[in-house]
């Protein structure tokens, strides 16, 4: 079951489902995927980094993981006691104008979070 599908800059379409897989798609070509990410998790409502083009991939497994385009594998948010959701993330939302925190996210621990995001170190590491 496709689980969220979100439209990028360009003629790309991201999509996620329970089968644990992301795939970014060509709208020109939709025969095969560009990028195919296996996680171990299901996925659930993604979102798109449009200026940074960074896809942000909440999971039923509480991580939220950093991936490029590509399906290069950026970074995984920290979800220790302090940090991070204690139950499922159910959702993710880039919000590229605010300076202080650039991605939040959304679980069934009922609570919200706003990440600092260092997207410029993120690429530069891949």
């Amino acid at each position: 079951t496709v689980t969220s599908a979100v439209f990028t800059v360009g003629d790309n379409v991201v999509s996620g489902s329970d089968d644990r897989t992301v795939k970014v798609w060509d709208l020109k070509n939709m025969r095969s995927p560009i990028a195919t990410i296996r996680t171990d998790s299901a996925v659930n409502r993604i979102s798109v980094s449009v200026n940074q083009k960074i896809i942000a991939l909440p999971h039923d497994n509480r991580q939220v993981r950093l991936f490029d385009m590509s399906g290069v594998r950026l970074a995984r948010l920290p979800r220790s006691n302090r940090q991070g959701h204690r139950r499922m993330v159910c959702c993710s939302a880039w919000c590229e104008d605010n300076t202080t925190c650039n991605l939040f996210t959304c679980g069934f621990d009922r609570q919200a979070i706003g990440w600092n995001i260092n997207i410029p170190a993120l690429l530069q590491e891949k």
